[in-house]
């Protein structure tokens, strides 16, 4: 919707080595994404940067890319084009980087002098020229930032929704965490959905901090007419954690035969497609914020895993439209 009071044009750009979110989002927001180059020099230097004005013009950057290396491949291209488009004088600039890179490592600073990365990308992005940020779920919520400002998009809602339209009937259904970090996020969906919840937690040897045994934790009632766990996380990243957590939910209640796994960033590791083939799940969901590759996709299916993916187009675009417009934008998940 266009709001005739902002007398700041939107405009969107779509960088990175994979623009399928991006360009969707674009899409449903009817606009077409800027055009931009990169100049490659021979010594591998490299310089991209907008070839349209953007001149007082409100721009948003959608930044998507895949894990690990690649991400850190990618971010330092990202500083570049921010910095770029801060130099052709725009009114405002939002990133828009549905997985924040390097977000885990805000709880895993293990060691006084070991940096916090979560607090020093958003940083560096200030600095070259962002003055906002728009992520989704955030691995703690304590990362959202306040300079830059940062929007924290809950896709809870997202999956909920998912879950309701799947299991129209869902008394059948008990929710499950891997551990207890996700324990709060598991119990919101339960409680929303007025279902049972079970944690599954690691039990570690104190002195090596080796996992010993799993132990399993019940809010509720899980009658012998419950034949379906729903494994619930902000991320999955290896699938050791659920595998293990099926195998031990199993043993307790033998009358659980079908598992699912859904979470918001598709974080996968080298050791995530082995582990989900010899799990317990049939079926897997995840959604885009982190592109899946063609290959793995295939590979999961040929397994005869249900592999689904949920798009955060729509949460997005949305989110988008209420910040050009100034309107709220947590009442977007509200219920």
């Amino acid at each position: 919707m266009k709001n005739l009071d902002i007398p700041y044009p939107k405009q969107i750009f779509v960088f990175g080595r994979d623009t399928n979110l991006g360009e969707k989002i674009a899409s449903l927001l009817e606009v077409t994404p800027s055009d931009h180059n990169t100049v490659c020099f021979p010594d591998g230097e490299r310089i991209p940067h907008q070839t349209k004005t953007v001149r007082d013009n409100d721009v948003y950057i959608i930044f998507t890319s895949l894990n690990g290396e690649e991400t850190d491949k990618w971010f330092v291209d990202y500083l570049r084009f921010v910095r770029s488009v801060k130099r052709g004088q725009p009114h405002k600039i939002t990133v828009v980087m549905p997985k924040l890179v390097q977000q885990r490592q805000d709880v895993e600073n293990r060691h006084l002098r070991q940096p916090k990365m979560s607090d020093f990308f958003p940083e560096l992005l200030k600095t070259v020229g962002a003055d906002r940020l728009v992520v989704c779920k955030l691995h703690n919520p304590a990362s959202c930032t306040a300079n830059p400002p940062m929007e924290n998009l809950d896709t809870t809602k997202l999956i909920i929704d998912e879950i309701k339209a799947k299991f129209i009937n869902p008394a059948n259904v008990v929710i499950a965490s891997g551990d207890m970090g996700g324990s709060k996020y598991a119990r919101k969906i339960a409680e929303e959905l007025r279902v049972p919840l079970i944690i599954t937690d690691k039990d570690r040897d104190p002195r090596t901090g080796k996992t010993r045994a799993m132990k399993v934790y019940i809010q509720g009632e899980v009658s012998e007419k419950i034949d379906t766990a729903i494994f619930v996380d902000d991320l999955i990243s290896t699938f050791g954690s659920l595998k293990r957590a099926a195998d031990a939910l199993s043993k307790e209640y033998s009358h659980i035969k079908n598992y699912y796994a859904i979470a918001t960033h598709a974080d996968f590791g080298g050791e995530t497609l082995k582990n989900m083939t010899d799990s317990k799940f049939s079926s897997i969901w995840v959604t885009d914020t982190v592109p899946v590759t063609t290959d793995f996709v295939k590979k999961i299916k040929k397994a005869k895993r249900n592999f689904v993916i949920i798009s955060v187009a729509k949460l997005i675009a949305q989110t988008i439209d209420n910040l050009h417009n100034g309107d709220s934008v947590s009442d977007l998940w509200k219920n």
